[in-house]
């Protein structure tokens, strides 16, 4: 790979390009020292053109990538998983500050589209997939030991509270200034760098607990009103809940935690749903195993079980408790009309 070198007083500045090599081994040089199964994500594209500038400032790996002038950049997949974890030797969290193009960012369930602009945070201990689109960035990677442990919460996530926006303008001044550091100043630089990222990930974390509470009950208010749009039909399982409203499986099993779980949920609400159909005296008497097949209990007496559990009395006990109330009602009403035409008017 072509590349420049010029040496500061405390460390070098690295810049190098891919566009001295051939078209076909420009990717694989570009990527070989990451810790990620990178490739081309549309073939279409003519060859992988990027440049890149980089230096260690003492624990800290500052670096930036761009696209040269003209030049194309095709989209580019480089999925984190489990084995490359493993392998170690990156145990840092990355703040990219995205400069132009695209990151589609996956991880845990959710995805995020991260746009200029935006300055986001990855967790090198944690799973994900990211497909870059022709995109210029700059990159800082701190070891894991030298932030606070909520950092790892903030994975994935854009960084919008106010300070981030000194954290932004402190790493594109930074970059711009590499070249003039002196040997001297690279510890100062390092320690204010620190303290303000350890700023706005406290801030950021704070901000994002505040806001986990309505998060959650909007979140749970979704699924909730899924499951009563879709309580009675046989396929409506974990998996295609989360498929359906948008939320992993670990967030949906969190969200109802404490309430015996999703399937528990399930099973109360089409409870309810045939009690309600019980009680209803408007309604033909149905015949409760019916009732049950028709609301998820292949069963009958297990269906007998649940219902006792969940209200103190049978399927059965309910129906007749509920005609007779609707057939005094009916004697009531009967007689008060009865007491109310024999008795003389004025």
């Amino acid at each position: 790979m072509h590349g420049t070198m010029a040496q500061t007083s405390s460390s070098s500045v690295y810049d190098l390009s891919t566009r001295d090599l051939s078209e076909k081994d420009r990717l694989h040089f570009w990527v070989k020292d990451n810790h990620y199964d990178c490739h081309v994500w549309n073939s279409n594209s003519a060859s992988f053109d990027a440049d890149a500038t980089g230096t260690e400032l003492g624990p800290l790996v500052l670096s930036g990538r761009k696209r040269p002038s003209g030049g194309q950049a095709p989209a580019c997949a480089a999925p984190r998983a489990k084995r490359h974890i493993r392998a170690g030797g990156h145990d840092c969290f990355r703040f990219t500050l995205v400069l132009d193009g695209h990151f589609l960012f996956r991880s845990a369930g959710q995805a995020w589209v991260k746009s200029a602009g935006d300055l986001f945070v990855l967790d090198a201990a944690q799973v994900n997939d990211c497909i870059v689109t022709g995109s210029d960035a700059m990159s800082l990677a701190v070891p894991r030991d030298l932030l606070p442990s909520q950092t790892a919460l903030l994975h994935g996530h854009t960084l919008t509270v106010g300070v981030a926006g000194l954290l932004t303008d402190h790493l594109i001044s930074l970059f711009r200034n590499l070249p003039l550091l002196t040997e001297q100043e690279i510890p100062y630089v390092v320690q204010s760098t620190l303290q303000l990222l350890t700023a706005v990930v406290s801030s950021a974390s704070d901000a994002m607990q505040e806001a986990a509470g309505p998060m959650r009950e909007i979140l749970l208010g979704r699924v909730l009103r899924y499951l009563d749009a879709h309580l009675l039909e046989a396929d409506l399982t974990p998996d295609r809940i989360c498929r359906d409203v948008g939320v992993s499986r670990a967030k949906l099993y969190k969200l109802f935690e404490g309430n015996g779980g999703v399937m528990r949920q399930i099973q109360r609400k089409r409870l309810h749903r045939a009690y309600q159909l019980l009680a209803d005296p408007k309604r033909p008497r149905p015949h409760i195993a019916e009732l049950a097949w028709s609301h998820g209990f292949s069963n009958e007496k297990y269906f007998y079980r649940l219902f006792k559990t969940e209200f103190g009395h049978t399927p059965g006990e309910t129906l007749k408790n509920m005609f007779q109330l609707a057939s005094n009602a009916t004697s009531a009403f009967a007689q008060l009309r009865e007491d109310s035409i024999g008795r003389p008017s004025g």
